[in-house]
């Protein structure tokens, strides 16, 4: 399948794309581990402030406005990362999801300076 990046945002800028009471489901990946590009693979562990039971691979999520945090798995072999360190706290960020749309979530850590690291997102479509 071929993968169509329609849009590549810092998570908590991007803008808002659900319409209120729209309903439907967006499907979240979050292993998606682009090594080559620096982006890793994020764990989520609450979202909307309560704790996630929510599977490693990827989960299914209501439409609308969500804040998210977790934990990123680093790829220090390819790219910049604290020494000793293969797991990487990610603050809470918010996002709105669109139903019927799959979203890539991960961790850049491209930069050797830890505070520009940043989560991405990007949308794709059939």
């Amino acid at each position: 399948m071929r993968k169509t990046f329609l849009m590549m945002f810092v998570l908590a800028l991007l803008p808002g794309y659900v319409a209120a009471g729209e309903g439907g489901t967006a499907k979240i990946i979050t292993q998606n581990s682009l090594a080559s590009q620096c982006i890793a693979s994020v764990v989520i562990d609450e979202i909307d402030g309560k704790l996630s039971n929510v599977t490693r691979q990827g989960f299914d999520l209501e439409a609308g406005k969500h804040t998210m945090n977790g934990r990123a798995i680093l790829n220090v072999g390819n790219c910049p990362a604290l020494r000793g360190r293969n797991s990487y706290v990610v603050p809470d960020l918010e996002a709105d999801f669109e139903a019927g749309k799959t979203y890539y979530v991960g961790l850049d850590h491209s930069s050797k300076n830890k505070e520009e690291w940043h989560l991405v997102i990007w949308k794709t479509e059939p």
